[in-house]
């Protein structure tokens, strides 16, 4: 960590209590003038709307951001001192996602006579979401970037329920929507006088636990040595710390990255004792939400619409994990972690046999066989056999040159970048480039699949671009690719949060396609994606050679002749366009263009030439069997293809991060 000045915590606090304190006097002003604001506050005149208004919605609402703020702050505090993780919230762990599929869950499927049960089950989410990415994490001595991926994984999959759940009941949807975008407007203090006396008891029992929290911060030896109980102390914390976190999210929807932001900044302003640091995020997050939920204040009511406050909040929040990177040089991981998740668990020749295998049965499967409900039957009836074979071999293949594109795609990436965790899902290509389509169809009204596959390649492009600037400087550290894809991605993530909340009727069409579907998909787009791969990946194996001393590393690689520089760039533009071609066909995809070249990897295909063909091989199979699947689980209803694909990609890292490293 940089040292600070120890007053340098104090003035962030006092800038940010400025700016408060200018806020509540834009609010309160037109009652200042008039003398009224005394009574607009404790006893609103019944015949004056503005009173009215004042009491009921914008007092509600500053107290919200402040609780909401304050509390997320605290719990982001009490992880990362737990942890010893600067980049541990309840937001990268898992726990907002999980109380978010929780609720979700239970406001659609629950009888009203459970609403008091509501609560039970946000904490219940939360807590088996922690209690996931913990175990995951804990075999790897709880390394930053073990941790980090573990939260990774059970955020998209939590998130891909939620998806789900919402596609499934469409007469919900906007409000839920909504609701889990982050909505801090108030038409009463119910809300506030729910979560006010939690979060009271959280930060109390947090701060009765600052002195053990020290000792935790020494790490577990010395804790154990000086009488500390530290796996009991541990869960105990945590525990505290969901428990706000359910709360404010129980109570105002999901509020993005105020949990790491703000504990991160004020380590790095110099705070190091655990009960100043909890002191100092109360009041500094309860002021930056409330400072930041102004702002958004201004913006709603443009074309009628509300701009979530949520989404918003990650547009300030998620650049300060950018920023701790540059800033603090957090070194997350080191070599022996990058072998540990490069172990074998599979041999090449043995995986080939399996994906030759798959790929002919399952070729036989998804064009001729399907599931009724009750049974596998053949086509179907025999005078509509060539249209069903017509659909199925549109969607087939559309998932397989998918899965073939992110594979080739990601293998690229991990490959140039030196990174076996990285990926277009990762590193916000995909994300770049289902925004930048989003944005085009949503806002502008672009619906030519030409001109959208134009503008999502450009977006993806502008991303990779954007990320290879920000790591320039860590040639030598490729974790940071990692972590700062992840930062664009939750950038971009609640951009096209706020977009979907503004596009009205489209917004389940583009949810659905957002989750990854092959529905929309046609065989002449099919057929050109495919020309695209197929070009594509000729060009990166004629390159193989220079591929494989980019692998090297940069000095090994200019010693030999190679222009880095160069090189780099090119492979880089062309895994972007696999990737924005891939996110036009099907959506974007999580977990094939991470775990495709990964597996082939640790199978023993380490060669570039023979690690293209064995990632787009596993791709191809990954994509096809998900396809099939998404079609026939829930007959007659049908599950978006990229829900099956994230459910394979997370089990096959939950079985890849259970086995104890060697």
């Amino acid at each position: 960590m940089i040292s600070k000045s120890p007053r340098t915590p104090t003035i962030l606090v006092c800038i940010l209590g400025i700016l408060t304190l200018a806020v509540l006097i834009r609010d309160f002003w037109p009652f200042l003038q008039n003398g009224t604001l005394v009574q607009a506050a404790f006893t609103p005149d019944e015949t004056d709307f503005t009173q009215i208004l004042f009491h009921y919605s914008t007092l509600p609402r500053l107290s919200m951001a402040f609780l909401c703020g304050a509390g997320l702050a605290l719990a982001g505090a009490a992880i990362q001192t737990v942890l010893r993780n600067p980049l541990a919230s309840p937001t990268t762990l898992g726990v907002g996602a999980g109380v978010e599929f929780a609720l979700t869950a239970f406001l659609l499927m629950a009888p009203a006579s459970m609403a008091l049960f509501q609560e039970a089950f946000a904490l219940a989410g939360g807590l088996v979401a922690i209690g996931a990415v913990y175990l995951i994490a804990a075999k790897r001595g709880n390394a930053t970037l073990w941790l980090i991926l573990a939260g990774m994984i059970v955020n998209l999959l939590l998130q891909a329920g939620s998806q789900i759940l919402l596609l499934f009941n469409e007469q919900y949807l906007q409000s839920v929507f909504m609701w889990g975008a982050g909505d801090l407007a108030q038409n009463g203090w119910e809300s506030a006088q729910f979560v006010l006396p939690r979060v009271l008891i959280g930060m109390a029992a947090i701060l009765l636990l600052s002195r053990p929290l020290d000792l935790l911060a020494l790490g577990d030896e010395t804790a154990s040595s000086l009488g500390a109980r530290v796996t009991a102390l541990r869960l105990l914390i945590l525990g505290f710390a969901v428990f706000i976190t359910a709360s404010v999210i129980s109570a105002a929807g999901m509020i993005g990255f105020v949990g790491l932001a703000v504990p991160a900044a004020l380590r790095i302003a110099g705070l190091t004792r655990s009960r100043d640091l909890m002191i100092c995020s109360v009041f500094t997050g309860g002021f930056a939400l409330l400072v930041i939920d102004f702002i958004v204040r201004q913006f709603n009511g443009l074309g009628g619409d509300t701009l979530p406050t949520g989404a918003a909040t990650a547009l300030f929040g998620a650049p300060f994990i950018i920023l701790i990177l540059r800033k603090a040089r957090i070194m997350p991981g080191s070599q022996s972690e990058e072998h540990h998740s490069d172990q074998q668990i599979i041999s090449k020749t043995r995986l080939s046999i399996i994906l030759c295998a798959t790929l002919t049965i399952g070729l036989v499967f998804s064009l001729f066989v399907s599931f009724d409900g009750n049974d596998l039957v053949l086509l179907g009836p025999s005078d509509a056999r060539l249209d069903i074979l017509l659909g199925r071999a549109e969607r087939t293949f559309a998932a397989m040159i998918c899965g073939a594109a992110l594979a080739v795609s990601g293998t690229l990436i991990q490959r140039v970048g030196r990174n076996p965790l990285a990926s277009p899902e990762i590193t916000g290509v995909s994300s770049a480039t289902a925004l930048a389509m989003i944005v085009a169809l949503a806002i502008f009204g672009f619906g030519q699949r030409a001109e959208l596959m134009m503008i999502g390649a450009a977006g993806g492009i502008a991303s990779l671009f954007l990320l290879l600037f920000l790591c320039r400087k860590f040639t030598h550290a490729p974790h940071y690719m990692l972590l700062n894809g992840l930062a664009l991605t939750a950038i971009l993530g609640a951009i096209v949060r706020i977009v979907l909340t503004r596009s009205g009727t489209q917004t389940t069409m583009l949810m659905s396609w957002l989750a990854g579907t092959t529905y929309f998909t046609n065989m002449d787009e099919v057929m050109i994606v495919a020309g695209v791969t197929g070009v594509l990946l000729t060009v990166a194996i004629a390159l193989r050679r220079p591929l494989e001393l980019a692998s090297l590393g940069t000095d090994q690689s200019v010693s030999l002749g190679l222009g880095i520089s160069a090189f780099q760039f090119f492979m880089m533009l062309l895994a972007a366009v696999l990737a924005a071609s891939a996110t036009l066909l099907v959506g974007p995809l999580s977990f094939v263009g991470l775990m495709a070249p990964h597996l082939a990897r640790v199978a023993g295909y380490r060669l570039a030439g023979e690690h293209l063909l064995g990632a787009l091989l596993i791709g191809v199979n990954v994509m096809m069997v998900a396809e099939w699947l998404a079609r026939n689980l829930l007959y007659p209803q049908q599950l978006p293809t990229g829900l099956i694909a994230a459910v394979i990609g997370t089990s096959y890292f939950l079985i890849l991060s259970i086995r104890r490293p060697r």
